[in-house]
């Protein structure tokens, strides 16, 4: 008799569901979403301001994030350095960032000092001190940091595929952070008019998402109750168009490899067709064994690795091939995508259908297992202007996708010959073969923008 132990059945998952909150608003217009997760004692709690980024001044973009980036240097009632102190006290971490559909504070911090913590994010986002010196601090380090953003060719490459495929006009087509031409010209009073303008309670969010108890609720009005700001400005969402197809070469002299991005305008999370957009993608790009990894990676050895990438906005969204390719293989490669893309002549298998679903709902619970898993995700979908039933209907949605609908989708949203071709490499190198295989390229210099 063998003394092999017998291998464990393999069982069904057992039914999981993303949690629903216990959801009430404060007098002042903050709504709160307290999501009970027991066992979960280190506590997240995410801040959800609708502040697009379309609220900045056309000559000042980055004063949000200059903002964001200096909650947390001083506030009234802990000036200077007292308030990291005090965070630091908590067992806390605080953080703030910028997107383009709205604006987060997130705190982590373990359940036994909640209380202290959530006071203190709340006194960063109502009374911050938002000091000049603490502006010209972060200003300098922030500009360091977009000169080293362009300097790196993948970051180049999707810096200029976004302005090459979303309309000028729109906050969205332009870097996050704000370009150095306008965030060397915000100033201290600069950040502190922006705050004073936008920052409120009312169109806010507070996510709590821990083992919570019957107090929270009371410990969210002890610290967020007081918050007002009787001249709170709104500004309205952006619904960014696309431009027409646009094929750029970004010199890089010197360069042994190029970054390319191919891809076009889609959808965003709301449209009806993003359940099975999300399996046709993964399907092409999003898997190790995707139609483009097997093909550019294992079979021409041209790249470490390629994927297909959905950038979905508040309002629409791009979809883009993302990879980087030894120079002289690049012109093929870019060659081939047009093919790999190409659903019409090649549909969705229900074996490729299958294996996407699959992967797609079962890793839900790993992304939601933990309570900054459960918050993120939420900050999220407030920015999409989403709720928290949004990732059950999801789900459902990806069981009803079909081979035939994957493919209907993706034939339409990623129409091989009309998208746009962004390549950051070594132009001399790549010019030629590039034109010779049919792509009629606008060369850029290194230090031009589009």
């Amino acid at each position: 008799m063998s003394t092999l132990a017998k291998r464990p059945k393999v069982r069904k998952p057992r039914a999981w569901a993303f949690p629903q909150p216990d959801e009430f608003a404060l007098a002042n217009g903050l709504q709160v979403m307290l999501f009970h997760r027991p066992g979960q004692h280190v506590v997240s709690a995410g801040l959800s301001l609708d502040l697009p980024l379309a609220a900045e001044p056309d000559a000042l973009e980055g004063v949000a994030t200059l903002m964001a980036r200096t909650l947390d240097a001083g506030t009234s009632a802990h000036p200077g350095t007292a308030f990291q102190d005090a965070v630091e006290d908590c067992g806390a971490a605080f953080e703030a960032s910028v997107g383009y559909s709205s604006t987060h504070v997130y705190v982590d911090v373990p359940r036994s000092h909640l209380g202290a913590a959530i006071a203190l994010m709340a006194d960063a986002v109502a009374s911050p001190t938002l000091a000049d010196a603490d502006v010209d601090r972060e200003r300098a380090l922030h500009l360091a940091e977009i000169s080293q953003q362009l300097a790196n060719s993948p970051q180049r490459a999707a810096h200029v595929f976004r302005r090459a495929i979303l309309q000028r006009r729109y906050r969205a087509s332009r870097l996050r952070g704000g370009e150095a031409a306008t965030v060397e010209k915000v100033t201290g009073a600069d950040v502190r008019a922006f705050h004073a303008s936008y920052v409120g309670p009312v169109g806010a969010t507070l996510v709590v998402v821990g083992d919570l108890d019957d107090a929270v609720p009371g410990l969210v009005e002890d610290a967020f109750g007081s918050w007002s700001n009787p001249g709170q400005q709104f500004a309205e969402h952006e619904y960014p168009q696309p431009r027409q197809r646009h094929l750029y070469l970004v010199d890089r002299p010197g360069s042994v490899q190029a970054d390319v991005r191919l891809g076009h305008f889609t959808i965003d999370r709301a449209d009806p067709g993003w359940a099975d957009f999300q399996i046709a993608v993964h399907a092409l790009g999003g898997a190790f064994l995707s139609r483009l990894n097997r093909v550019l990676r294992e079979e021409k050895g041209f790249t470490y690795g390629v994927r297909l990438v959905n950038a979905p906005l508040r309002d629409g969204g791009f979809t883009y091939v993302q990879g980087s390719f030894r120079t002289e293989v690049v012109a093929e490669a870019v060659s081939l995508l047009p093919g790999l893309l190409d659903v019409r002549s090649a549909p969705f298998t229900a074996d490729e259908v299958e294996q996407a679903r699959q992967y797609l709902v079962g890793v839900q619970p790993l992304q939601y297992a933990t309570a900054a898993g459960v918050c993120n995700a939420m900050m999220t979908l407030l920015s999409a202007g989403l709720g928290p039933a949004y990732v059950d209907a999801l789900r459902a949605g990806f069981q009803r996708v079909t081979p035939e609908s994957a493919t209907d989708v993706a034939s339409v949203l990623l129409p091989p010959e009309r998208m746009t071709l962004v390549v950051v490499g070594d132009a001399a190198s790549l010019a030629g073969p590039l034109a010779e295989a049919g792509w009629d390229v606008r060369v850029l210099d290194e230090g031009e923008w589009i």
